[in-house]
């Protein structure tokens, strides 16, 4: 490896994923993007918010909930702003949120184009630490990511874990998603030379 002992991996996305869900002008399933734009509806008091989508066929528009019916009184003053500001972080935020938009659409592009931005500090540890940073969600594995940056096997991640040569914290599987803040350590005799 290299006498870094401390590695970060900040994961930014170059763009919003896209939706498949019914478009009520094409009549069919077709792929819609964000439009990075808030829609907000007020009736008196009450406050709808939606992140508008558009249709790649027809431009048609479809509407993600965010906030349904809420008393102004009841949203945060600097969250309301972002939203008349169509705050760009904010929509990034909806927009990435997996969970919510598989209940609503037939499907969710979660294949993203993505950097990671490394950052590398000398250590007195005997071990390679790595961190991961992310503000939004992605559907991105973390024994994917961390065979390509050790430039190993999965089968010889699987193998390294099994051994205890190497550990995520917190302690989940290395099937499972990248999540903010996850800490990989490595021992040490893996990458020194």
């Amino acid at each position: 490896m290299s006498v870094y002992d401390l590695l970060t991996y900040e994961i930014i996305p170059q763009e919003i994923p896209n939706v498949i869900r019914n478009c009520s002008k094409c009549k069919r399933d077709t792929e819609f993007y964000c439009s990075e734009k808030f829609r907000i509806n007020s009736n008196q008091k009450m406050v709808d918010v939606w992140v508008i989508y558009n249709c790649t066929h027809c431009e048609g528009t479809w509407n993600l909930p965010i906030l349904s019916r809420v008393h102004v009184n009841k949203i945060n003053s600097e969250l309301y702003y972002k939203f008349m500001d169509n705050d760009k972080e904010t929509i990034w935020h909806y927009a990435f949120q997996f969970t919510h938009l598989r209940k609503l659409c037939n499907e969710v592009n979660t294949n993203i184009r993505f950097e990671l931005k490394e950052e590398r500090l000398e250590s007195k540890s005997h071990n390679l630490i790595i961190r991961f940073y992310s503000k939004y969600d992605f559907d991105l594995r973390i024994d994917k990511l961390l065979a390509e940056i050790l430039g190993i096997s999965r089968s010889n991640l699987k193998k390294l874990e099994i051994d205890g040569m190497l550990m995520l914290n917190p302690n989940i599987n290395m099937k499972k998603k990248i999540i903010d803040n996850l800490q990989v350590t490595v021992a040490g005799s893996l990458y020194k030379s």
